[in-house]
């Protein structure tokens, strides 16, 4: 009996390091896909946003919103980047708005990039902010004290690429009896403890616009303080990368991100107040995209019939 418990045992011990082993096999399967087809499977999500006193000039403007590029997870692939950039412009957008997160340490990151992100173009313009980030305190080179210094450097490089920077700013872009104005605010700090800039002053120069966007990279501003609000019509945020896994289908969404964020991928709001969360182009820790690929999202502005 000694002998066949024995035996018994070996049995049961070979098969579960098969069913490890198989397990194993599977999920490097799984994040071997996610790393070599899932973060280059770039989507195009199309969203149309009703509102009820859109000013007619503004029917049909269309937005082209990315997030989250962290130039550096496209340093071995910047012909996928330049593909991105050159399908984005061939959209033909009104306006393009970027919000934040060109990097993931260091300015320095993004001077292999400069040429490719130079070549964006829109009718109106192309409008960028900072996430937290771009600030640079991830990188242990800057400190709560001189921070705004890479802030600043990060601002030059992209004016100088052809953005319009918006750190606590506003810019207007005006039609013949109507104006859009963007106001971008700056996210910094570390995770969890997120701050943000000051909006509410350059908000105070956009009274006469027909319709006010928000550019803020944390989507739980929004959640926490502008969805209150009355005079934002419309925020765009990127930040969670959706986690970088999950499942996105058709009416339906699961991510761990959701833990952190309860607004984290698509689109949220009501009554004229809406936010928008793109999932980002790059990918930061896991250079992977498990059921979670990047996105560029093409926004459409509608009034209501």
């Amino acid at each position: 009996m000694k002998s066949n418990n024995i035996l018994t045992g070996s049995v049961h011990k070979r098969r579960r390091i098969r069913v490890l082993l198989a397990a194993l096999t599977v999920l490097v399967v799984i994040y071997m896909a996610g790393a070599l087809h899932g973060r280059f499977n770039f989507k195009y999500t199309r969203v149309d946003i009703e509102y009820d006193k859109l000013p007619a000039a503004l029917d049909g403007f269309t937005i082209i919103h990315i997030s989250d590029l962290h130039l550096k997870s496209f340093t071995r692939h910047p012909g996928k980047l330049a593909a991105v950039t050159d399908s984005i412009n061939a959209l033909g957008a009104d306006i393009i708005v970027n919000t934040g997160d060109f990097v993931s340490l260091h300015y320095d990151e993004m001077e292999p990039f400069k040429g490719t992100l130079g070549t964006l173009r829109a009718k109106h313009g192309v409008y960028a902010i900072p996430g937290n980030h771009d600030t640079g305190l991830y990188s242990r080179k800057y400190n709560n004290d001189n921070y705004h210094e890479h802030l600043d450097i990060m601002g030059n490089i992209l004016r100088a690429a052809g953005h319009i920077y918006l750190q606590d700013s506003t810019a207007v872009v005006k039609f013949d009896d109507v104006s859009l104005s963007l106001t971008g605010v700056a996210t910094y700090g570390r995770v969890p403890d997120l701050s943000y800039g000051d909006p509410y002053s350059s908000l105070q120069e956009t009274d006469s616009s027909g319709f006010r966007i928000l550019l803020s990279h944390d989507p739980n501003h929004w959640v926490k303080v502008i969805r209150e609000r009355s005079d934002i019509d419309l925020t765009l945020s990127g930040h969670t990368h959706g986690m970088q896994m999950g499942i996105l289908f058709p009416g339906f969404q699961l991510s761990p991100a959701s833990l952190l964020y309860p607004a984290w991928s698509g689109l949220y709001g009501e009554n004229g107040n809406y936010l928008y969360v793109n999932r980002g182009l790059g990918t930061i820790g896991m250079p992977a995209r498990i059921g979670m690929p990047p996105e560029i999202t093409i926004i459409t502005l509608k009034a209501k019939d």
